[in-house]
C-alpha cells in the first residue's frame, strides 16, 4: 500500500477543549449576563471557531445548556450540599445565608448567581436553556424541601409552613438577595433585608 491511498479523515482533527471553552462562557455569562455576551465574544476569548464551537455544542441553545448544568455541578450543587448536615435548622439557615451574603469580592468570584440571572431572563433564552432552568429550579427546590422535611422529623423545624411552602420561600429570599448582590448593592443590606425576611422561622 502506497501513501497515496491512504486519505487523510476529512475536516479538521478535534482539538477543541470543551472545557475550557466552558470556563470561558460560564465566567462571561456570570459577570455580564447571558443577553450581553456573544458568541463572537466567547469564540475571541476561547480562542475557538465559530464552527467549532457548533460543532461541540450545537449551536448558542446547546452551549447555555451545558454551561447551566457545568454551573450547577461545580458551583452550586457542592454549596448546597450543606442542607444534608443532620445540624440542626438554624444553624445551616445561618450558615447558608451568610455564605450567600458574604462580600463577592472575598469570594472571588462574579457577583449574584448565574442560575438566578438565567431564570430573571430566561425567556429570551433558547428552549433547550429554558427547559433546563425549569428542571433544575424544580430540582433545588426538592433539596430544600427534603432538608426542611429532615429537621421537621428531628423537631428543629417548627414552623407551621409546609416543606414544600418554606421550600419555596426559602428559595425566593436567596433569590432576591442574589439578584440585589449582582446589582451590585450593598451586601451588608443586603444581608440585614436577608435575615429579616428569613426571621418568620424564629
Amino acid at each position: 500500500m502506497s501513501l497515496d491511498s491512504v486519505k487523510a479523515p476529512r475536516g479538521r482533527p478535534k482539538t477543541l477543549n470543551r472545557n475550557h471553552i466552558l470556563e470561558i462562557a460560564m465566567l462571561a455569562y456570570w459577570q455580564s449576563g447571558t443577553r450581553d455576551v456573544s458568541i463572537n465574544e466567547i469564540c475571541r476569548q476561547a480562542n475557538v471557531s465559530k464552527p467549532g464551537l457548533y460543532r461541540e455544542f450545537g449551536n448558542e441553545d446547546g452551549l447555555m445548556t451545558a454551561v447551566l448544568l457545568a454551573y450547577l455541578q461545580g458551583v452550586l450543587i457542592p454549596l448546597l450540599e450543606i442542607l444534608q448536615s443532620e445540624r440542626p435548622f438554624h444553624q445551616v439557615l445561618d450558615e447558608l445565608v451568610t455564605f450567600i451574603a458574604e462580600d463577592p469580592s472575598e469570594q472571588q468570584v462574579p457577583k449574584g448567581c448565574l442560575m438566578v440571572k438565567m431564570r430573571e431572563s430566561r425567556m429570551s433564552l433558547g428552549q433547550e436553556t429554558q427547559s433546563q432552568i425549569v428542571k433544575s429550579h424544580k430540582e433545588i427546590l426538592g433539596m430544600y424541601e427534603r432538608w426542611i422535611q429532615g429537621c421537621k422529623d428531628n423537631g428543629s423545624f417548627r414552623s407551621e409552613m409546609s416543606p414544600a411552602f418554606a421550600a419555596e420561600y426559602i428559595d425566593a429570599q436567596l433569590t432576591s438577595a442574589l439578584a440585589q448582590l449582582a446589582r451590585g448593592e450593598d451586601s451588608t443590606n443586603v444581608k440585614r433585608i436577608l435575615e429579616t425576611s428569613l426571621s418568620v422561622f424564629r
